[in-house]
């Protein structure tokens, strides 16, 4: 399994419900407000068109694969994704 950095802007509607619960079965953690960290099976096309499935058409994803030993800073990051970070990429 990879380890994805997941993204979004959500436009006119901004109703989160379907993505969350995407979001948690998947066990991603939140970084930031609009920003998610998941190991999950790959590829990053997939788990874009599944996110998009859960999102209107006008909004925005960005599935990008980290790779062990990339480097990564935070401030003000959520405790559980900073967690994530340091489990995963030490």
């Amino acid at each position: 399994m990879a380890l994805y950095l997941i993204s979004y802007d959500l436009h006119k509607r901004r109703v989160y419900t379907k993505l969350y619960e995407l979001l948690a079965t998947w066990r991603a953690q939140r970084l930031l407000d609009s920003l998610w960290l998941a190991q999950l099976t790959g590829p990053s096309g997939t788990i874009r068109q599944m996110i998009i499935g859960t999102l209107d058409a006008d909004d925005a994803v960005a599935v990008i694969e980290l790779k062990p030993g990339s480097q990564w800073s935070t401030a003000h990051g959520q405790d559980g994704g900073v967690a994530w970070l340091k489990r995963h990429i030490p």
